[in-house]
């Protein structure tokens, strides 16, 4: 992610892509990036969560 963002943005960016309006149709463990399109793995966004909280997940 982008360093200049703060953890609690990057936080809402992550939390955000986690939920379902975020969802890929027919493709539940993927979800659209807002505003590329760009697909990205769910297991990849909570990776992402667990580092910005220093190994555990919330």
């Amino acid at each position: 992610m982008h360093r200049g963002l703060g953890v609690g943005a990057k936080r809402a960016i992550l939390a955000s892509w986690i939920s379902d309006a975020c969802a890929v149709e027919n493709l539940p463990n993927w979800r659209r990036l807002p505003g590329t399109g760009a697909l990205v793995a769910l297991d990849d966004i909570l990776d992402a969560l667990r580092a910005l909280d220093g190994g555990t997940l919330h």
